[in-house]
């Protein structure tokens, strides 16, 4: 049985058009339901860019990857762009050999990742 994910909203309220959720745990199929209601919770209905730290995740499948995807389309219908700070090596391989890392944008911190939605091409780096 896995630890479940946990969800934790630490956005910086003066950036109201961003959001950072720290995930900590595992993310699979046995908890996918409650992570993407977690999710859509903390992101709300207003703001558009999402930076998801992915330092504390020790553990991803490809449902844990489905809802990566779900929570990008949600972000990107609104206008907005997601960044992936700081995955374990193991996911961060699976991101680049599945083509996912370009889709998200991928950056070794949370401060590089806010960085990088606020330059103009987020996918640059």
């Amino acid at each position: 049985m896995s630890a479940a994910v946990r969800v934790t909203d630490v956005s910086d309220p003066s950036v109201k058009e961003m959001v950072l959720l720290s995930l900590a745990g595992e993310l699979d199929y046995t908890n996918a339901e409650r992570f993407r209601h977690d999710l859509r919770q903390a992101i709300g209905q207003d703001r558009s860019d999402l930076v998801m730290d992915l330092a504390d995740l020790t553990f991803c499948d490809s449902t844990g990857i489905q809802e990566f995807l779900n929570a990008r389309k949600i972000v990107q219908d609104r206008g907005g762009n997601i960044v992936l700070a700081g995955p374990h090596p193991r996911l961060q391989r699976i991101l680049h050999l599945t083509g996912l890392a370009q889709a998200f944008g991928i950056q070794p911190t949370v401060a590089d990742a806010v960085k990088a939605l606020r330059a103009p091409d987020i996918h640059g780096g």
